[in-house]
């Protein structure tokens, strides 16, 4: 079959921009690194009451949870309990190690993210105005492939909702375990970044000589 110079250079041209396409960034997506229970939004799943953790600064809520491999956490998603006497506020996100008798041991991370940078959902069917609190403005935080406990706080009023037969440990502090129960939430992390391999570039570089050079023999 012959073709003509200028369907060749068409084809050409096609297929760098194909190329430097491919070659390019793709942008970065969050993925849900860890998550409680199958279903934060299932509401027949969450206990009658929340989890005090604060209530007055009297306990603190914690779970435990199991990454496989390193991952940076950039975001995380908290199921609260009563959010018009009990939230929007800051939350403290916190990490920690497993210490003895199984209880959180040292804290690794603490930061106190504001009620602003939250966005809120509505659990359908659930009761006392609960919803699932979620943000991506975690920082500085990697985590090996290890067991943890996490803790969502504030020293005024905040509850957490407590998921039945999601295998949890939940944990409120000066108070007792809750084995079987399970603080609902989720962690995430942002998959990707914008720097592109070398190699990437170098399809981008090759792509922009071929989008040239036909140019050159079109003029």
């Amino acid at each position: 079959m012959n073709l003509s110079l200028s369907t060749l250079n068409r084809a050409l041209r096609a297929g760098f921009t194909a190329a430097a396409l491919v070659a390019l960034p793709q942008a970065a997506s969050a993925s849900v690194v860890f998550q409680s229970v199958s279903d934060l939004n299932n509401a027949s799943q969450i206990s009658t009451y929340g989890w005090c953790s604060s209530c007055g600064g009297s306990f603190r809520i914690f779970d435990q949870f199991t990454l496989g491999s390193s991952k940076a956490i950039n975001g995380f998603s908290v199921s609260l309990f009563g959010q018009t006497p009990y939230w929007p506020a800051d939350i403290n996100f916190s990490i920690w190690t497993v210490g003895s008798s199984n209880l959180p041991g040292t804290e690794l991370f603490n930061q106190t993210i504001a009620a602003a940078n939250f966005n809120a959902a509505a659990i359908p069917g659930a009761l006392y105005d609960s919803v699932i609190a979620s943000t991506d403005d975690v920082s500085g935080l990697t985590l090996n492939a290890g067991t943890y406990y996490v803790s969502f706080y504030n020293s005024s009023n905040l509850a957490v909702n407590g998921y039945n037969g999601g295998g949890g440990n939940l944990y409120q502090q000066g108070n007792q375990f809750h084995t079987g129960t399970s603080a609902g939430f989720t962690l995430t992390s942002a998959d990707g970044n914008n720097v592109p391999e070398p190699g990437g570039l170098a399809l981008v570089s090759l792509a922009l000589m071929g989008l040239c050079a036909t140019r050159r023999r079109r003029t």
